[in-house]
């Protein structure tokens, strides 16, 4: 059996995923088909934030999630108030609200169950060509029959 080369993309989402809250089998699904939106690159971050708090049943505890992303994860303040789709104004005030529940001995528990996530069922992305080159050649096939079938079709009402 080959190894597997996973997907840092996949890995570091499903790691916030799981920070956040997501049960483990949950956040590796919602990585792969988060990694396979086709506005991943630009949007990734964001949408697993939103992803988990749809998974939530209040829609999730922005001050939470604000302490998470800047003191859990270490990410700098305008990358977290892009992924909470929030200003920075707002991300500060959420985190002031977030500091008075959590602590630092919080934030590093957390930070090491993070780190030690090793991934189960996170798989690599497909090369795009290698994915997407089946599909277009079978369209294109598709196409191109059914433009024979109605050139035919022409003719043989053009000939009676």
């Amino acid at each position: 059996m080959k190894a597997v080369i996973l997907d840092p993309d996949q890995v570091r989402i499903c790691r916030l995923l799981l920070a956040l809250g997501m049960d483990r089998e949950v956040a590796e699904r919602q990585a792969v088909a988060l990694r396979r939106h086709p506005s991943f690159a630009a949007r990734g971050d964001r949408m697993a934030v939103f992803a988990y708090r749809e998974s939530e049943p209040g829609g999730g505890d922005r001050a939470r999630e604000a302490w998470i992303l800047t003191a859990v994860l270490g990410w700098e303040e305008r990358a977290s108030a892009l992924a909470l789709d929030c200003s920075r104004t707002a991300l500060r005030g959420h985190l002031v609200t977030a500091n008075d529940r959590y602590s630092a001995e919080d934030a590093s528990a957390l930070r090491a169950m993070v780190d030690s996530f090793e991934p189960s069922g996170v798989e690599p992305e497909p090369a795009l060509e290698a994915a997407g080159l089946p599909v277009v050649l079978a369209w294109m096939g598709f196409v191109a029959l059914v433009l024979i079938g109605l050139e035919i079709a022409r003719r043989f009402i053009e000939s009676s």
